[in-house]
């Protein structure tokens, strides 16, 4: 069971206007109701985090796991959707999610994101897309869309 993660507009939730605070560990701090949800959700169901968000380029997956703890998230393994470097252009935020589940054709997962492109999905994938606004996140509301999601055999 996967989680794929995006981090602003879901878990950074900070006006464009105000600069994103900087957790001790170097990192932006996430809001705090959205890492809880986002928290009870992994505990609930062990999913595994699956990063889309662009900042994955950034760290190697162990580091983090471990930026995700120091916010209260605790999962066994992070992963992300391709191998992108620093030195790697980025793909477009839907290519990059086609290209995960078609080499992932068994795995159960949800998408936690805010990026527009993903309405250009097929349906069969979309309707495992949890939306968020830029402005609030993971709210309540879409963190019982995602557990009805990943607790569904579907």
């Amino acid at each position: 069971m996967k989680i794929l993660l995006d981090f602003d507009g879901v878990m950074v939730i900070t006006p464009t206007w105000r600069p994103v605070e900087q957790a001790d560990d170097g990192f932006m701090t996430f809001d705090e109701v959205c890492a809880a949800n986002l928290a009870e959700i992994v505990a609930q169901t062990g999913a595994d985090i699956v990063l889309t968000t662009t900042h994955r380029i950034h760290y190697d997956n162990e580091t983090w796991r471990t930026l995700l703890a120091n916010r209260g998230i605790h999962t066994n393994n992070v992963s992300k959707v391709n191998v992108a470097s620093q030195f790697t252009e980025l793909g477009n935020r839907c290519e990059e999610v086609l290209a995960w589940v078609a080499a992932n054709p068994n795995e159960h997962f949800v998408i936690i994101d805010d990026d527009k492109s993903l309405r250009g999905l097929p349906e069969h994938i979309k309707g495992k897309w949890v939306e968020t606004s830029f402005h609030d996140g993971l709210t309540e509301k879409r963190k019982a869309q995602t557990l009805a999601i990943l607790l569904t055999n579907s």
